[in-house]
């Protein structure tokens, strides 16, 4: 799906996430590498090998798109350090585009990692042009790329069948993407009349509404 915001060019991947043709650049938002590593620590039976799966669906990206740059927008790990960590910094080093992160809530790891694996930490609240990057949704005029929210959108069918799929979503100056990661689940959104929504489905992007 090609969309365009300010004469800017972009791409909706049905890989969860937003390709900028102008610069090049993947956004992508709540990978939440390594959820399952902190939750088996602390005793709660989560599938194995989630990790891994994320990092190859996000290796998949970038030979899809070939980036020169990657910009994630919030809660790339889930906790702090553990061998999760480890592993994608054992991917990393395969790896040559620059990595940009924009913090979340949930990235809490000490400076120090973030170098290590070579992320280049970009605060809070990122501008680029008269776009503006960031976690949560923020409200200050300029188009908003952001995530945290982990949006989804409700489908309905004939005999009362429905079907939740992950979206992008656009309100007003917030573009929200969902979330790029697996065992994160989702918030379902109800839509006002002058929202933008476009589920994946079937390995593609579709505008509902």
């Amino acid at each position: 799906m090609e969309i365009n915001l300010l004469g800017n060019h972009f791409t909706l991947s049905d890989q969860k996430a937003v390709f900028w043709h102008e610069k090049k650049y993947i956004l992508l938002a709540d990978l939440h590498l390594s959820k399952e590593t902190h939750f088996r620590k602390h005793g709660i039976a989560v599938p194995a090998g989630i990790t891994t799966s994320i990092l190859k669906m996000l290796e998949n990206l970038l030979q899809t798109f070939q980036p020169v740059e990657i910009y994630f927008l919030g809660d790339l790990f889930h906790s702090d350090e553990n061998k999760g960590v480890e592993e994608f910094y054992e991917w990393r080093k395969n790896q040559k585009q620059q990595f940009n992160l924009i913090a979340g809530n949930h990235d809490v790891m000490h400076i120090d990692v973030y170098d290590r694996l070579l992320i280049n930490r970009c605060g809070t609240q990122f501008l680029i042009d008269e776009f503006i990057l960031s976690h949560a949704p923020i409200e200050d005029g300029k188009i908003n790329f952001c995530g945290h929210l982990h949006p989804s959108v409700t489908m309905f069918g004939k005999a009362r069948q429905s079907l939740r799929l992950p979206c992008f979503f656009h309100r007003n100056n917030n573009f929200i993407l969902p979330a790029f990661g697996k065992f994160t689940g989702s918030h379902s959104i109800k839509q006002n009349e002058t929202d933008k929504i476009y589920a994946i489905a079937e390995n593609k992007v579709i505008q509902v509404h």
